[in-house]
């Protein structure tokens, strides 16, 4: 058996073998360059999808009016109170007063040594209850004795606890105090106290610490908004101007705080430049794309197509139906501008207009993008089709590679069968070779 090709005869076997084999493999070379060419389309494809789901994202947030309903909400005196505004809030003016803050009802016992212990009896205990639901008591088994401390840790572990926390401060000499404070604000949450057993309101000489004279109500928020007064149990307060938040910083009664609610044109700017940016942002990824794997690509010359008809068909609905009317224009690069002289003025003149010209739910321009993009995004559109494509072309070339593979390995194997045979014979014939030159050599008269 010959373990080294070409030894015996001086064939370089390898050398051929190899060569023969480069020859045998220049289809599948072909093969998997026309791979490449496809992966390449399909990470392509992958950028594409993610560019017009980046504009659809874009589009479905402007194809709400919400998108441009976007409020100033200014106070006088921040210190005192905060504003926010919803889409749902009206522009007006407010003339608001903090007369009070609402309160988290507390209530501390009288002084006892930390080695104190209340209960032992049968039948004792103290039951905490949370406004004016009785299902909303907690009630802690004294049955056994036990220290402040704890009755603390019994109340804020109960699992059933309606909204009371406990704390204990420690005093001088070993002395402490057990704290007790609602979860919530406001006399809807003001805590009450029954006990049983030995146990009664002198056992622990809790009273309550908020500065209310005992009337419960005062822990209430009380605000005027206009000279109309009402209290809540928060100090952040929702209800009371439609789609105005409240937020009650400071008590400051008797003072007028004037609360402003206007049209937030920066914000409105900032989603018509969205707008613009996005369609933008979609035409360089489609430029980017045509430069590269997608040159000869059908699919983005459809894009294109699509983005130029829904442009060139305005809308009918409203006072303003083309974007050049409120400053967007197609420059000659292609890209969209944004006149803000323009926009302002349109903002000025017709807010919802405006509005309406994007998101109208049958003509507005990012609803008909959104739709639009969605069509070519969704399982068996335009790209998912092309992908689909690509994705069936890579899995046939990967199988007839494969098959290939194993062809060549076989070729190759019998191209080493072969030329080591050969190695062989010429082996033996250069051996008979020698033989019958050195017997013809030693012939009488060989020589003179």
């Amino acid at each position: 058996m010959i373990t080294a090709p070409g030894v015996g005869s001086g064939l370089d076997v390898n050398s051929i073998v190899n060569q023969l084999m480069a020859l045998e493999r220049r289809p599948l070379e072909a093969l998997q360059r026309r791979q490449h060419q496809y992966e390449a389309q399909l990470s392509a494809y992958g950028q594409l999808k993610s560019a017009l789901s980046g504009f659809q994202d874009a589009m479905d947030g402007l194809a709400s009016t919400e998108a441009f309903k976007v409020f100033s909400a200014s106070t006088s005196n921040e210190d005192a109170l905060q504003v926010t505004a919803a889409s749902t809030a009206p522009l007006g003016s407010y003339n608001v007063r903090v007369e009070r803050l609402a309160g988290y009802h507390k209530m501390a016992s009288a002084e006892f040594s930390n080695t104190d212990a209340f209960g032992g009896g049968a039948g004792d205990n103290i039951a905490i209850q949370i406004g004016s639901d009785p299902a909303d008591t907690i009630t802690i088994d004294l049955s056994s004795a036990k220290t402040l401390e704890e009755i603390r840790d019994l109340i804020n572990d109960d699992v059933s606890n309606p909204g009371v926390s406990a704390t204990v401060v420690n005093g001088n000499g070993g002395n402490q105090k057990l704290i007790l404070t609602a979860e919530d604000s406001g006399a809807a949450s003001a805590m009450t106290l029954s006990y049983g057993g030995s146990l009664d309101a002198s056992s622990f000489g809790l009273q309550t610490l908020n500065d209310i004279g005992g009337d419960l109500t005062l822990l209430d928020a009380e605000i005027s908004v206009d000279g109309y007064t009402v209290t809540r149990s928060s100090n952040t307060i929702s209800d009371v101007i439609q789609g105005v938040t409240l937020s009650l910083q400071q008590a400051q009664p008797g003072t007028d705080i004037q609360v402003k609610i206007d049209r937030d044109l920066d914000a409105a700017k900032e989603s018509v430049q969205a707008f613009a940016d996005a369609y933008n942002d979609l035409r360089g990824s489609i430029k980017n794309l045509r430069n590269g794997q997608l040159e000869a690509d059908s699919t983005l010359l459809s894009i294109e197509r699509g983005l130029l008809n829904i442009l060139n068909n305005p809308g009918s609905a409203g006072v303003y139906n083309h974007l050049s009317e409120i400053g967007l224009t197609i420059q000659k690069d292609g890209n969209m501008s944004v006149k803000s002289t323009t926009l302002e003025n349109a903002l000025n003149a017709d807010f919802a207009a405006v509005a309406d010209l994007f998101a109208d739910a049958q003509d507005g321009y990012a609803t008909r993008f959104e739709s639009l993009t969605g069509m070519w995004l969704e399982t068996g559109g335009l790209i998912d089709s092309r992908t689909e494509g690509l994705d069936s072309r890579i899995e046939s070339l990967e199988d007839r590679q494969a098959a290939m593979d194993r062809r060549l390995e076989q070729i190759e194997t019998r191209y080493l069968r072969q030329f080591s045979a050969l190695d062989s014979l010429v082996s033996q014939l250069q051996g008979t070779s020698s033989f019958l030159t050195s017997q013809l050599a030693s012939l009488p008269g060989a020589q003179r």
